[in-house]
């Protein structure tokens, strides 16, 4: 949840649920992308009865409300949730439009006069001038359906000017919602109907500091989770839990996204004057419970990007009982290696700057087998940590703590890091009391907090502690708050042209190899290759393939891709990351993923301040499942200069040219010969 002042109210009591109901708007957050200078227009998004597209949140359709007829005529109350790319670009900050369709109403067929059935609306921005972005224009168009699956234009908004809605919101008003007329082709007759928006510009900061608050809690198949009755305002105990959460946090806080599995779940809210800053809303959830399909243990992920801060949540519940350590590292790294969101074929540890890590991670307190092979354990060994914990000795017990043991082996949770554990273990407390610890298991720090962050980023965390005063489950819950610095970038040089001459940033490998690869093949081998991706780069790149070997070295003539930038400023790359996936290449089957890792751009550009041939050196481990299975090497150049497209294009012009002036010639030697002149 981001940005939590008043954080130590989550875990109070929860208040009884509100009869207060609120209109449900077409779309609660919307938003749109446009990308500098460029005169292509960006696929509209469509809001109505078809899932919006590109959309990588949820599958669901947009749905439509039944017609409401009144007096003054009919209504239209739709409902999407979708979230698509949010920026409108400039040189320096980005510039975010987010429309918040609320309602349609009196929607007729021109000719026909007849009401309209089942409208849905389009929505995109696009850009009318070489000279700044602030001059692009939002449109807003009403289509229906017709025959055959064809859809008729009826009506749209005269064009919006994002610089005069910048202007507008210099002084945020309360109610920012207004009706608009709606008009035919022409742009001069007025079509009946109108549509009611809440529209929305923002320029970001370059550098912002957001409070992040982190809670979990198993509260053991009683309110306000898991299955139960519900309060009788609610037709589920999932919305019920929500409305708990919300009702805790205040008005100003809004649900981004929730999810839940079985008997899981997941919310993330966020400040209502920062939900301007969150665009690319993802949550995948992987089952590790029995057979890998049932939901009592598993994964839960919600991701987002907050202005260029790319943000990721993962809960988790985690095997049970002493002796399962082995099955709990398992339950992580099935998690990360089947949790998929964001950038495709990158997983979660790779792409995200910052990763939170929260549940009922179920580790618990390692005394060497002494506490017996029972779920019970011997009434010995419970008496002597109990009475460790009333006398305050923390420190010397944590030192049997099994999550400890096994991040500091490397084999569960690589590289996060957890707070200073100052407050009692979380379980196994008896329903009901305060500190009175249940003698049918031994007390552990089973519900835990942790966070991993890329290199060059860091988190502060502010608190870390428990809340002994809720007593109505065998955990108390745990909450984390922290500090962190989120960026918005510099966007595209020249509004989305390349530079003078179409030259752009360019990294060249002048040595590139690999160490302790996996074997994946039959034999004890590989055949390794790297793949380069990510939001920085025009396109996928990769290397040759080296067959049969798990050191791979590439030679940077011949099996060396030269990787194109998009034309970001040289400021946007120094917070930059190159994202990497090495593969083994399989001729019959899907290639297996081989290791995971993201390389600093910052490394090269420094280099290139010093010098425009210095090379940097990198060394990157290499994860997969969120363990350490190797390392990639070498040294990179940052260049600036003609995209290969653009030599290639002018090549072919040359070329023609050349052509042209050689026939030309030709013919005027044929001439003079012809006419004697020769």
């Amino acid at each position: 949840m981001v940005d939590i002042r008043r954080s130590e109210s989550l875990f109070q009591e929860q208040e009884e649920p509100s009869t207060k109901t609120s209109k449900n708007p077409i779309v609660r957050f919307q938003s749109f992308s446009f990308l500098g200078k460029s005169k292509q227009k960006k696929a509209p998004v469509e809001i109505g009865n078809a899932h919006a597209p590109g959309d990588p949140i949820d599958p669901e359709q947009s749905r439509h409300s039944p017609l409401a007829e009144s007096g003054d005529g009919i209504s239209y109350s739709l409902e999407s949730t979708s979230l698509i790319e949010p920026e409108v670009r400039d040189t320096s900050r980005s510039c975010r439009v987010t429309v918040v369709i609320l309602q349609a109403k009196d929607l007729k067929k021109h000719m026909l006069g007849t009401y309209v059935k089942d409208p849905y609306f389009k929505i995109r921005i696009e850009d009318i001038s070489f000279k700044t972005s602030q001059t692009a224009e939002l449109h807003v168009e009403v289509f229906e359906r017709g025959m055959l699956g064809s859809e008729v234009s009826l009506g749209a908004c005269l064009e919006l000017h994002i610089a005069k809605l910048l202007e507008q919101n210099l002084d945020e008003k309360d109610e920012r919602a207004k009706w608009y007329e709606l008009f035919l082709k022409d742009g001069k007759k007025k079509m009946p109907g109108k549509v009611m928006m809440d529209i929305v510009a923002y320029i970001a900061e370059p550098e912002q500091t957001i409070n992040v608050f982190v809670g979990t809690w198993n509260v053991g198949n009683t309110r306000p989770e898991c299955e139960y009755q519900p309060e009788a305002s609610f037709s589920e105990c999932g919305k019920d839990w929500l409305h708990s959460l919300r009702s805790q946090l205040g008005p100003r806080y809004k649900i981004l996204k929730a999810t839940s599995r079985g008997q899981m779940r997941l919310a993330v809210f966020v400040r209502d004057n920062e939900e301007k800053a969150i665009c690319e809303v993802y949550k995948d959830s992987e089952a590790t419970g029995v057979g890998h399909v049932m939901a009592n243990k598993g994964g839960l992920c919600i991701a987002f990007k907050f202005w260029d801060t790319r943000l990721c949540f993962v809960n988790s519940h985690f095997a049970a009982h002493v002796g399962q350590c082995s099955a709990r590292n398992g339950n992580y790294r099935e998690i990360v290696g089947q949790l998929r969101v964001g950038i495709p074929g990158m997983d979660i540890l790779s792409q995200f700057h910052h990763v939170f890590w929260l549940g009922d991670l179920n580790y618990r307190l390692d005394f060497g087998g002494i506490e017996g092979k029972s779920t019970t354990p011997p009434k010995e060994p419970w008496l002597n940590v109990v009475k460790m914990i009333k006398a305050g000795n923390l420190k010397e017990l944590l030192q049997y703590d099994e999550l400890a043991k096994e991040i500091k082996a490397s084999r569960v949770l690589y590289k996060f890091e957890e707070g200073e554990i100052t407050f009692a273990p979380t379980f196994k407390m008896q329903k009901g009391s305060l500190n009175t610890y249940s003698e049918k298991r031994l007390p552990a720090w089973c519900d835990r907090i942790l966070w991993r962050s890329v290199e060059d980023c860091n988190v502060k965390l502010l608190s870390y502690n428990s809340s002994p005063a809720i007593m109505t489950s065998d955990h108390k819950p745990v909450a984390a708050t922290f500090s962190l610095v989120t960026y918005s970038l510099p966007s595209f040089t020249t509004l989305g042209l390349a530079t003078e001459n179409d030259q752009r940033w360019h990294i060249r490998f002048t040595s590139l190899q690999a160490k302790q690869l996996r074997a994946s093949d039959i034999g004890g081998s590989s055949d390794p290759y790297v793949l380069f991706m990510g939001p920085n780069v025009i396109r996928e790149f990769r290397t040759k393939v080296k067959h049969k070997t798990l050191t791979p070295v590439w030679d940077p003539q011949k099996d060396l891709p030269t990787l194109v930038l998009k034309p970001f400023p040289l400021q946007r790359l120094e917070k930059e990351y190159l994202m990497v996936r090495v593969l083994d290449f399989d001729y019959t089957s899907a290639d297996d993923s081989l290791g995971f890792t993201v390389i600093p751009i910052s490394l090269a550009v420094a280099a290139f301040r010093k010098g425009p041939q210095e090379t940097a050196y990198f060394s990157v481990e290499l994860l997969r499942h969120g363990l350490p299975t190797g390392t990639l090497e070498g040294e990179m150049i940052l260049t600036r200069e003609k995209s290969f497209a653009k030599r290639r294009v002018d090549f072919a012009n040359k070329l023609v040219k050349k052509t042209i002036a050689a026939r030309n010639s030709f013919k005027n030697v044929i001439l003079l010969k012809e006419y004697g002149c020769g």
